[in-house]
C-alpha cells in the first residue's frame, strides 16, 4: 500500500511544471490519502499542521533567491522529511526515531521555523 502511495507521488510530481503546481499537486495528493487511508484526527491535524509550516518556509525561500550553503543544507533536510511525511501521512504522530521525542510533523515544523528564521536573520 506504502509502495503505491509512493508511486503516485512520484508520478504526481514528475509532471510538474512550477512549484506552485507541484503544491497544488501535492495539496490534491494528500486530500486523495485522507480520504482513502484511515487517518486518526490527531494524525491528520498533525499532518496538515506540518504541510502548512512547510509551505510558509518554502514562500520565504521563494522570496530569497540566494540561499547561503547553510540556508540550502536545512531547506534539503526539510524537503527530505517533508516528502516522507508526504509518503507516509498516517504517520504524522509517530516517533521520529527510537532516540527522538519528536515525531515526524514535529520535526517538519521545526525545520520549517528554524529555516525562515534563518533565512530572515540573513536578511
Amino acid at each position: 500500500m506504502k509502495g503505491l502511495y509512493f508511486s503516485v507521488l512520484l508520478l504526481t510530481l514528475s509532471g510538474c511544471q512550477t512549484m506552485d503546481a507541484m503544491q497544488e499537486d501535492i495539496s490534491d495528493l494528500s486530500n486523495s490519502l485522507f480520504s482513502s487511508e484511515d487517518m486518526s484526527e490527531e494524525s491528520q491535524d498533525a499532518f496538515l499542521k506540518a504541510q502548512e509550516a512547510f509551505y510558509e518556509a518554502d514562500n520565504v525561500r521563494k522570496k530569497h533567491a540566494q540561499l547561503n550553503a547553510q540556508e540550502r543544507s536545512l531547506w534539503v533536510e526539510l524537503e527530505d522529511d517533508y516528502n516522507i511525511l508526504l509518503a507516509a501521512p498516517s504517520k504524522a504522530t509517530e516517533k521520529e526515531s527510537y532516540f527522538s521525542d519528536s515525531t515526524l510533523a514535529d520535526s517538519v515544523m521545526m525545520q520549517s521555523l528554524k529555516f525562515i528564521e534563518l533565512v530572515e536573520k540573513g536578511e
